[in-house]
């Protein structure tokens, strides 16, 4: 058995700290102190977002499925998403590891460098946290960004006949946790899978195993006053569609305009999934953009989507039917099962 070394918190403290260091350009107006006090110090000018998030093991990830690099990059990312929700931009962040005696100093280092690639990335300055014990691995994030000119677009404020719109694609991240979790399975169990399909597989696991916070299209959204209400879709779109509804108002979706990728099409028909529609729209953990916009934006809409190279789809629309929303199959009610997680 491989002796685990003991964690230093004095020597991580200064890990940290060094590796922070890479990230303070990006917002030298912003940041007057950094790490090394009791608090940062921070100024702006502008109406400042804060958001928190966090993941845990066994809960959003597994060490099964993720190495400790690709866990550190979807703490920060799975955060960055909540700014891009609002139209914001990104500044600065604090961090706090949870930590067990099973997580030795190297994981740590693994997981700091996940966080400050996507860091540096993003642009988003690091300037503290804390590090704790605890009986399982964990990481929270509090982040802020700002937002300029009262652009801040919020959930809940759409009106009859908006639009309701989606980037991306949905289920991606559904069928990348699922092939991860059932690769072994798959590959010995379906013999007729050819080695093309073995590859297409792996290949689809690692592209889609993490989120793409949109926040150059959420900022677009905001300057350009294109949403009415906007929300990221971590919890699933059957779940996060109620979050766009505004007051005294409802919405149709239509499940044949969600927009899926080919690759998900063809792997789940070779495994025989049925339901994959159902589970693309309820799983969540995409973190695509869902909004909802005057009829007369579409056109930049589609501008907006050829210039940012981002697939921009329209899939339904706000009604004035108080607190009902349906899903519409080919012009008919659909009633999808909900695999949406439940966070207790």
């Amino acid at each position: 058995m491989i002796k685990k070394e003991k964690l230093n918190e004095a020597v991580l403290i200064k890990e940290i700290e060094r590796l922070s260091l890479e990230t303070q350009k990006f917002n030298k107006s912003l940041v007057i102190k950094s790490i090394g006090d009791d608090c940062a110090i921070i100024k702006d000018k502008n109406c400042l977002l804060v958001s928190s998030d966090s993941i845990t093991e066994n809960v959003h990830f597994n060490f099964d499925s993720y190495d400790f690099y690709e866990i550190g990059k979807k703490s920060l990312l799975v955060n960055l998403s909540d700014i891009a929700a609002m139209g914001g931009i990104p500044r600065v962040f604090i961090l706090s590891f949870f930590v067990p005696p099973y997580i030795n100093e190297g994981d740590i280092r693994s997981v700091l460098l996940g966080i400050v690639a996507a860091a540096k990335k993003y642009r988003v300055s690091l300037i503290g946290g804390n590090i704790s014990k605890s009986s399982e691995f964990s990481i929270s994030i509090t982040i802020i960004g700002d937002y300029k000119n009262n652009n801040a677009i919020r959930r809940f404020n759409s009106s009859k006949d908006n639009q309701v719109y989606v980037s991306g694609e949905l289920g991606n991240s559904w069928l990348s946790f699922f092939l991860n979790h059932n690769k072994n399975y798959i590959f010995k169990n379906y013999p007729n899978l050819k080695v093309e399909d073995k590859k297409l597989i792996e290949k689809f696991i690692q592209r889609h195993k993490l989120p793409e916070p949109r926040i150059n299209l959420g900022k677009r959204l905001s300057e350009k006053k294109l949403a009415n209400s906007l929300t990221d879709i971590s919890d699933g779109l059957i779940k996060d569609v109620y979050n766009i509804v505004g007051k005294e108002c409802g919405c149709e979706i239509n499940i044949d305009e969600i927009p899926i990728n080919q690759d998900l099409k063809y792997i789940c028909d070779i495994l025989n999934i049925k339901d994959y529609i159902d589970k693309a729209i309820s799983f969540g953990e995409d973190y695509e953009l869902l909004w909802t916009s005057e009829k007369n934006n579409e056109k930049e809409l589609l501008r907006l989507s050829r210039v940012k190279s981002v697939k921009i789809k329209k899939i339904g629309r706000i009604t004035n039917k108080p607190s009902c929303v349906k899903f519409l199959k080919d012009g008919a009610v659909y009633l999808p099962k909900d695999f949406t997680f439940k966070h207790l």
